[in-house]
Protein backbone atom coordinates (compact mmCIF):
# COMPACT_ATOMS: atom_id res chain seq x y z
CA UNK A 1 0.00 0.00 0.00
CA UNK A 2 1.46 3.64 -1.12
CA UNK A 3 1.49 6.36 1.44
CA UNK A 4 -2.16 8.22 2.59
CA UNK A 5 -3.67 10.15 4.87
CA UNK A 6 -6.45 8.88 6.35
CA UNK A 7 -9.10 11.36 8.16
CA UNK A 8 -11.37 9.50 10.48
CA UNK A 9 -14.51 11.04 10.53
CA UNK A 10 -17.54 10.65 13.49
CA UNK A 11 -19.29 11.53 16.57
CA UNK A 12 -17.48 10.89 19.90
CA UNK A 13 -18.18 7.56 21.03
CA UNK A 14 -18.25 6.28 17.53
CA UNK A 15 -15.17 4.14 17.27
CA UNK A 16 -12.69 5.63 15.73
CA UNK A 17 -9.77 5.70 18.26
CA UNK A 18 -10.45 2.04 18.74
CA UNK A 19 -9.68 1.25 14.97
CA UNK A 20 -7.00 3.94 14.73
CA UNK A 21 -5.01 2.46 17.65
CA UNK A 22 -5.62 -0.88 15.94
CA UNK A 23 -4.37 0.52 12.87
CA UNK A 24 -1.03 1.81 14.54
CA UNK A 25 -0.78 -1.31 16.74
CA UNK A 26 -1.33 -3.90 13.93
CA UNK A 27 0.77 -1.82 11.20
CA UNK A 28 3.28 0.40 13.15
CA UNK A 29 5.95 0.27 9.98
CA UNK A 30 3.33 1.92 8.14
CA UNK A 31 1.20 3.44 9.79
CA UNK A 32 1.61 6.96 12.37
CA UNK A 33 -2.27 7.51 14.53
CA UNK A 34 -2.28 11.11 14.89
CA UNK A 35 -4.78 11.96 17.97
CA UNK A 36 -5.46 15.59 19.37
CA UNK A 37 -6.79 13.78 22.66
CA UNK A 38 -3.21 12.74 23.47
CA UNK A 39 -1.41 15.68 21.19
CA UNK A 40 -2.85 18.29 22.99
CA UNK A 41 -4.10 20.86 19.74
CA UNK A 42 -4.52 20.67 16.45
CA UNK A 43 -1.40 22.25 15.66
CA UNK A 44 0.19 19.53 17.72
CA UNK A 45 -1.20 16.76 15.45
CA UNK A 46 -0.47 18.67 12.19
CA UNK A 47 3.42 19.13 13.27
CA UNK A 48 2.99 15.06 13.99
CA UNK A 49 1.40 14.43 10.47
CA UNK A 50 3.53 16.32 8.60
CA UNK A 51 6.80 14.39 10.46
CA UNK A 52 5.27 11.31 9.78
CA UNK A 53 4.55 12.05 5.87
CA UNK A 54 8.11 13.59 5.65
CA UNK A 55 9.57 10.20 7.36
CA UNK A 56 7.77 8.33 4.20
CA UNK A 57 4.65 6.95 6.82
CA UNK A 58 1.19 7.08 6.19
CA UNK A 59 -1.19 9.54 8.67
CA UNK A 60 -4.27 8.48 10.45
CA UNK A 61 -5.98 11.38 11.84
CA UNK A 62 -7.96 10.43 15.08
CA UNK A 63 -10.48 12.91 15.40
CA UNK A 64 -14.24 13.92 15.29
CA UNK A 65 -13.53 16.20 11.93
CA UNK A 66 -16.73 16.78 12.27
CA UNK A 67 -17.26 19.50 9.14
CA UNK A 68 -15.38 20.43 5.74
CA UNK A 69 -13.29 22.94 7.39
CA UNK A 70 -12.04 20.64 10.25
CA UNK A 71 -11.12 18.03 7.17
CA UNK A 72 -9.55 20.81 4.47
CA UNK A 73 -6.45 20.94 7.56
CA UNK A 74 -5.66 17.54 6.66
CA UNK A 75 -6.82 18.00 3.08
CA UNK A 76 -4.08 20.54 2.37
CA UNK A 77 -1.32 18.56 4.22
CA UNK A 78 -1.98 15.17 2.07
CA UNK A 79 -1.82 17.60 -1.17
CA UNK A 80 1.14 19.72 0.55
CA UNK A 81 3.36 15.64 0.51
CA UNK A 82 1.25 14.64 -2.75
CA UNK A 83 -0.61 12.10 -0.87
CA UNK A 84 -3.94 10.29 -1.76
CA UNK A 85 -6.29 11.39 1.01
CA UNK A 86 -8.68 8.35 2.38
CA UNK A 87 -11.84 9.33 4.70
CA UNK A 88 -13.49 6.84 7.07
CA UNK A 89 -16.38 7.92 8.37
CA UNK A 90 -17.42 5.91 11.45
CA UNK A 91 -21.42 6.10 10.54
CA UNK A 92 -22.55 5.82 14.46
CA UNK A 93 -25.97 6.75 15.63
CA UNK A 94 -25.56 9.56 18.24
CA UNK A 95 -27.58 6.97 20.69
CA UNK A 96 -25.17 4.30 19.96
CA UNK A 97 -22.32 6.61 21.06
CA UNK A 98 -24.46 8.02 24.03
CA UNK A 99 -24.47 4.38 25.39
CA UNK A 100 -20.20 3.53 24.59
CA UNK A 101 -19.78 7.39 26.54
CA UNK A 102 -21.79 5.91 29.59
CA UNK A 103 -19.45 2.93 30.22
CA UNK A 104 -15.95 4.43 28.91
CA UNK A 105 -12.67 4.76 31.21
CA UNK A 106 -9.85 6.49 31.43
CA UNK A 107 -10.28 8.72 28.49
CA UNK A 108 -7.39 11.78 28.24
CA UNK A 109 -9.88 14.83 28.26
CA UNK A 110 -13.44 14.07 28.88
CA UNK A 111 -13.40 13.11 32.58
CA UNK A 112 -17.06 11.64 33.31
CA UNK A 113 -20.41 10.66 31.31
CA UNK A 114 -21.88 14.34 31.59
CA UNK A 115 -18.81 15.81 30.36
CA UNK A 116 -18.85 13.16 27.36
CA UNK A 117 -22.51 14.04 27.14
CA UNK A 118 -22.41 17.68 26.75
CA UNK A 119 -19.38 17.56 24.58
CA UNK A 120 -21.51 14.58 22.06
CA UNK A 121 -24.10 16.38 21.92
CA UNK A 122 -22.25 20.21 20.55
CA UNK A 123 -20.39 17.98 18.04
CA UNK A 124 -23.85 16.28 17.35
CA UNK A 125 -24.78 20.16 16.57
CA UNK A 126 -22.07 20.50 14.09
CA UNK A 127 -21.76 17.67 12.22
CA UNK A 128 -21.70 17.53 8.60
CA UNK A 129 -21.28 14.35 6.45
CA UNK A 130 -18.81 14.94 4.24
CA UNK A 131 -19.52 15.86 0.61
CA UNK A 132 -17.76 15.17 -2.93
CA UNK A 133 -16.31 18.13 -3.53
CA UNK A 134 -14.28 18.45 -0.21
CA UNK A 135 -11.07 16.81 -2.11
CA UNK A 136 -10.56 13.83 -0.70
CA UNK A 137 -9.57 10.63 -2.98
CA UNK A 138 -11.53 7.56 -1.58
CA UNK A 139 -14.27 7.48 1.18
CA UNK A 140 -16.07 4.37 3.08
CA UNK A 141 -18.75 4.50 5.87
CA UNK A 142 -18.86 2.08 8.61
CA UNK A 143 -21.77 1.28 10.35
CA UNK A 144 -22.08 -0.38 14.02
CA UNK A 145 -23.11 -3.59 12.32
CA UNK A 146 -19.93 -3.36 10.41
CA UNK A 147 -17.81 -4.59 13.18
CA UNK A 148 -19.30 -5.71 16.45
CA UNK A 149 -16.35 -6.73 18.23
CA UNK A 150 -14.61 -3.61 20.61
CA UNK A 151 -11.45 -5.00 19.12
CA UNK A 152 -9.92 -5.15 15.64
CA UNK A 153 -7.64 -7.67 14.38
CA UNK A 154 -4.79 -6.91 11.93
CA UNK A 155 -7.03 -9.13 9.05
CA UNK A 156 -10.26 -6.68 9.75
CA UNK A 157 -8.16 -3.49 9.59
CA UNK A 158 -6.10 -4.81 6.60
CA UNK A 159 -9.81 -5.46 5.35
CA UNK A 160 -11.28 -2.04 6.20
CA UNK A 161 -8.16 -0.41 4.35
CA UNK A 162 -8.12 -2.77 1.26
CA UNK A 163 -12.36 -1.69 1.04
CA UNK A 164 -11.03 2.25 1.47
CA UNK A 165 -8.19 1.42 -1.51
CA UNK A 166 -11.01 0.48 -3.82
CA UNK A 167 -13.39 2.82 -3.13
CA UNK A 168 -13.47 6.08 -5.22
CA UNK A 169 -15.10 9.32 -4.42
CA UNK A 170 -16.68 8.41 -8.05
CA UNK A 171 -18.83 6.08 -6.17
CA UNK A 172 -20.79 8.29 -4.08
CA UNK A 173 -23.34 10.94 -4.59
CA UNK A 174 -25.16 13.49 -1.93
CA UNK A 175 -28.42 12.18 -0.28
CA UNK A 176 -31.04 15.81 -0.08
CA UNK A 177 -29.89 15.41 3.56
CA UNK A 178 -25.95 15.92 2.28
CA UNK A 179 -24.92 12.81 3.46
CA UNK A 180 -23.34 10.66 0.67
CA UNK A 181 -24.94 7.59 -0.29
CA UNK A 182 -23.87 4.40 -2.83
CA UNK A 183 -24.76 5.38 -6.69
CA UNK A 184 -26.01 2.11 -7.88
CA UNK A 185 -26.95 3.63 -11.10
Amino acid sequence: MSQVVLILVGLIGSGKSTFAQALEHHLPASFRRCNQDDLGDRRSVEALARQALGLGLSVCIDRTNFDAQQRAHWIRIARDYSVPVWVLVFDTPVQVCSERLRTRVGHPTIKDFEQASEVLSQFYSQFQYPRLNEGYDNILYLKPSDHLSPHWSLDEVATILSRLEKSTSRDWRTSDEGAPVMDRS
